[in-house]
């Protein structure tokens, strides 16, 4: 269940904000495999952001499994890459930051998530509960 919390300094358009919603969701699937089901997209806006920059993102995802930290250090540059495309800014106006926590710390429908690179054999074992 990552959640990416999107600040900004200025509000975006509806457009924008589903084309950032929609490039986090496409490069997080791809890069972990995730279902989209799983991904948070979080929106605020009129935040002062350190350092300059227009958009800052914090995302945060399930460490360990099957992500290391050239996955990790590659998902936090292409998230950025696809804010700074959704927003059309550069990417020195964009902030990512990447915060990995435990699978075991998070819950969804009242079960606790599986290891990154589990999600299917636990979203089958979460559908036949239903």
């Amino acid at each position: 269940m990552p959640v990416y919390n999107v600040a900004t300094r200025r509000p975006l358009s509806y457009e924008t904000r589903k084309k950032t919603a929609d490039a986090i969701t496409d490069i997080h699937c791809a890069m972990t495999g995730a279902p989209a089901e799983f991904v948070n997209v979080i929106f605020m806006e009129g935040h002062r952001i350190k350092g300059g920059h227009d958009v800052g993102v914090v995302c945060n995802v399930r460490s360990g499994g099957n992500r290391n930290a050239e996955l990790t250090e590659d998902l936090r540059l292409r998230i950025r890459d696809g804010i700074a495309e959704a927003t059309q800014l550069s990417t020195e106006k964009v902030l990512a930051t990447l915060l990995g926590f435990p699978a075991s710390w998070a819950m969804e429908g009242g079960e606790i998530l599986p290891e990154p690179g589990e999600e299917q054999a636990w979203l089958e074992r979460s559908q036949s509960a239903i």
